[in-house]
């Protein structure tokens, strides 16, 4: 049986791929403790963690954390520095589309665009296990590309110089599907070609604040990026704050 793509995109070429495109997690970890003023020894869930990049260091700073994902190498990773680096982290791995621990979080964490991989329906059944999981008044967040580039038919082709090579990326936007399709190529100084592709939905501010409300948060904010700046039609990063 063909296997969708976020169940093999995740694995040992995931760093080279994709770690040119992410942030200092030290410094975004500061960011969303500043936006989520979360008490000491809170508990965080976050979900679709990958390989701890931000799970980690949010239990060094003495948070309560869940890091959940589908990802056994992903997870493999993240216990690995996890052990090195003397950080508790309960790692789970399952589907987001069924987990759920009713009540046990202040908080929820979505990040680097791990939203929004299936259909509507499952999306919307993300969002239902979200809210079932966390306290009452518990906040969500959910950092995203902006979808606002994406419906205005905005593509992207690009290249950069990474440690190991040349890293091509290549985005294009379906505007009848409302999905984006990504496909990130490495050409490694050694001569080895790598390459992956991954398929998001992308949803508006105001789609997305329906189907909050609908799963039964409502939402508190929006900002352009991690440090809380305005969100604009130009944001790189969509990060909506909803609370249960």
């Amino acid at each position: 049986m063909l296997r969708s793509w976020y169940e093999t995109i995740f694995d040992e070429r995931y760093p080279d791929l994709f770690g040119p495109l992410e942030q200092d997690p030290e410094e975004e970890v500061s960011q969303i403790a500043g936006l989520l003023s979360l008490p000491p020894g809170a508990s965080l869930m976050d979900l679709g963690c990958g390989r701890g990049r931000h799970a980690i260091p949010l239990s060094r700073r003495g948070y309560r954390v869940t890091g959940v994902d589908l990802s056994e190498k992903m997870l493999g990773l993240a216990r690995e520095r996890a052990s090195r680096e003397g950080a508790y982290v309960d790692w789970v791995r399952e589907d987001m589309r069924t987990f759920v621990r009713p009540g046990a979080f202040d908080a929820c964490l979505s990040l680097f665009t791990s939203f929004g991989y299936f259909g509507d329906e499952d999306n919307q059944g993300v969002l239902v296990n979200v809210a079932r999981s966390l306290k009452e008044n518990g906040v969500f967040l959910l950092d995203l590309r902006n979808a606002r580039k994406g419906l205005s038919g905005e593509n992207v082709e690009r290249a950069i110089t990474v440690p190991s090579g040349s890293l091509s990326l290549r985005v294009r936007f379906d505007r009848a599907t409302r999905r984006v399709r990504a496909e990130h190529t490495l050409s490694r100084s050694d001569g080895i070609r790598i390459s992956s592709a991954f398929d998001v939905r992308i949803y508006s501010e105001e789609e997305l604040t329906g189907m909050l409300c609908h799963a039964g948060m409502r939402v508190t904010a929006v900002h352009g990026s991690l440090d809380g700046a305005p969100f604009s039609s130009g944001a790189e990063r969509m990060v909506v704050i909803a609370r249960r």
